[in-house]
């Protein structure tokens, strides 16, 4: 149990998010041994089987007792420490330190090529953000010409209330208006780059957060899409919200 407290030490502040698990073998004159063994105990073996022999002749009992029956009672087989832990643990901490080490910038190394993927799927999420709010507004006017039309051919039927046209296409605007959920993905998207750049500790927490909002307002513009092309573009930018998702799990 001390040399679990102690392992768990040295990774202390180098790894703050996500598991780490440790195996340690001893190496010595070319064979791997294991810092603990098991080895069948002769003397308390020979000491059974004597005392086996002497009952049965006091008795009169015959029978043979095999190697499985004998290794399968208590303290004939032992599990047996090679070298205290107090000799062991500085050679122990050497090698656990370099491991850390080694993991340490293998992260940071992974934590470039993850940055950068995120840039570029950012700027895309920045891309198809514009074209939803250029579509949102081209989608009411593309209704209120539509409507239009109708009127034009069931003007001949009688008189057509002006005032109630206006009203419809300002209902289809309002209803259809996604331009809040546009700024605020617009911000998010920002915030997420100022929160990679900060470098913050558990700043997978925190961009996963992010992702989380930026999800929300996608799902909201899809709830009022009435634009294929709209729809088309939240689909993809939740797929790409999904991905940077799936990626900020090997964030710390």
């Amino acid at each position: 149990f001390l040399l679990e407290e102690k392992i768990k030490d040295v990774f202390e502040g180098k790894v703050h998010r996500g598991k780490v698990f440790v195996r340690i073998s001893k190496e010595a004159k070319g064979e791997n041994k294991p810092l603990k063994y098991t080895e069948i105990n002769k003397t308390a073996a020979r000491k059974f089987l004597k005392q086996v022999k002497s009952i049965q002749k006091s008795l009169g009992i015959g029978g043979e007792i095999g190697i499985k029956e004998l290794i399968s009672l208590p303290g004939i087989v032992e599990t047996v420490s090679e070298e205290s832990e107090d000799k062991i643990w500085p050679y122990m901490e050497k090698a656990l330190s370099r491991a850390a080490d080694r993991l340490v910038r293998f992260r940071k190394a992974e934590g470039k090529r993850l940055a950068k993927d995120f840039r570029e799927r950012l700027a895309k999420l920045k891309k198809l953000n514009s074209a939803i709010a250029k579509y949102s507004t081209e989608s009411v006017g593309e209704f209120s010409k539509r409507l239009k039309k109708a009127v034009v051919r069931v003007k001949s039927r009688g008189e057509v209330d002006k005032s109630r046209i206006e009203s419809e296409v300002a209902l289809f605007a309002r209803n259809s208006d996604v331009t809040e959920e546009v700024i605020r993905l617009g911000g998010h998207i920002v915030s997420y780059l100022e929160a990679m750049k900060a470098a913050e500790e558990e700043a997978g927490k925190k961009l996963d957060f992010i992702a989380q909002e930026m999800q929300r307002e996608a799902n909201t513009i899809g709830s009022k899409s009435s634009d294929i092309r709209m729809s088309r573009a939240v689909i993809e930018i939740k797929s790409e919200i999904e991905k940077m998702r799936e990626q900020i799990k090997n964030i710390e």
